[in-house]
């Protein structure tokens, strides 16, 4: 079942009737856990809109249009550490928006295809491009979880040394941010042995390696002895 989030569904409302009214805009989509059914009140909303000459779109600009006769109001503006235009409205909502040219569609075929849903993405589509792009990704195979599964610990592995050698080093803050895996469900319980104060990183690491060993031995996930044996000597708690 949907969750009705207002006001982020009148503000979604909002900016998908002004794209199809632009006709600067050739197409338009929405992406992220809004399209997803996975959002809440606090998720943001993400948009890409594609025109032939992005520089004559001046985002702020037109998304203050949008917003000029709704309760709405631009709190704050900012251009993120990717070229990003970013919006902060009333309740802290955020919606983000990209302007690219329509090749850049072509983009689409390296999404992840995992929770794709063609029909709440697409938001204008001139000429069927953005649609054969977006049904082609949401046909894609989807992941295999056991499949990935050792892939997945190994990365994790590869994560925990970095962590480790970055702590031993003395860069304590950049150890702490190392931890901070997304995790859901029960797991946040114990996530959160693994989180705390600065000056107790030591004992968070070596909490991060044992539930990482004991994952690995329910799931049947093959840890390399060796490096098992380097990790439970150098993270002791």
């Amino acid at each position: 079942m949907t969750v009705q989030l207002f006001p982020h569904d009148h503000l979604d409302h909002l900016i998908r009737e002004a794209t199809r009214r632009d006709p600067r805009i050739t197409h338009a989509l929405a992406y992220g856990s809004f399209t997803q059914g996975a959002a809440d009140r606090f998720s943001d909303l993400e948009y890409f809109l594609y025109l032939p000459d992005p520089t004559r779109l001046d985002v702020p600009a037109w998304v203050g249009g949008v917003l000029r006769d709704s309760p709405f109001r631009i709190r704050h503006f900012f251009v993120n550490d990717f070229g990003t235009p970013n919006f902060v409205l009333d309740g802290l909502l955020r919606p983000e928006l990209h302007a690219e040219t329509p090749d850049r569609l072509a983009d689409l075929a390296g999404w992840p295809a995992a929770h794709a849903d063609p029909t709440r993405m697409s938001v204008k589509d001139t000429d069927g491009r953005l649609a054969g792009a977006l049904r082609r990704l949401g046909t894609r195979a989807q992941p295999d979880p056991a499949a990935e599964a050792q892939g997945i610990l190994d990365r994790l592995l590869g994560w925990l040394v970095f962590g480790a050698n970055v702590l031993a080093r003395g860069e304590r803050i950049r150890a702490h941010e190392l931890l901070a895996w997304e995790l859901g469900g029960a797991a946040l319980e114990r996530y959160a042995r693994t989180t705390g104060p600065l000056d107790r990183l030591e004992i968070h690491y070596a909490e991060a390696w044992a539930w990482t060993a004991e994952l690995a031995a329910a799931l049947g996930l093959h840890v390399p002895p060796d490096l098992a044996h380097d990790l439970g000597r150098g993270l002791r708690r």
